[in-house]
């Protein structure tokens, strides 16, 4: 006697695998977008650091960020000489006089959004 076709119990046992493969792919995407935000936060908040003892030392922010790397030292963090998030976007830098803001647009890469990493000062 030949069979053609596929039972229910089958068919409901694929569709279980599936959804639980669907599951762990899910979950893998949001803890990689995590450990992104993760490492921009601690850029960010590197670089702040950075640019507030350059203020003590000065009495002013550095134009740039990029006047920094030499006292980092952190080559992995920078593409085509710019300071970038984890999403290879450069990092934002403003300076209005002695008062500075460094921060990353985030996932969205849109600056002024909810999702940006900025860095606050302690």
């Amino acid at each position: 006697m030949s069979r053609k076709g596929f039972t229910l119990l089958e068919v409901l046992m694929g569709l279980v695998i599936l959804a639980i493969l669907a599951g762990l792919t899910l979950g893998f995407f949001q803890a990689a977008e995590s450990s992104k935000i993760r490492v921009s936060g601690i850029r960010v908040h590197g670089l702040g650091v950075q640019v507030g003892m350059f203020v003590k030392l000065r009495g002013f922010p550095p134009a740039t960020l990029e006047e920094l790397a030499s006292r980092l030292d952190r080559t992995d963090w920078m593409r085509a000489g710019k300071f970038v998030d984890a999403w290879d976007r450069p990092i934002e830098y403003r300076v209005d006089g002695k008062e500075f803001r460094v921060w990353s647009c985030g996932p969205d890469g849109v600056s002024g959004t909810g999702d940006d990493i900025e860095y606050k000062r302690n």
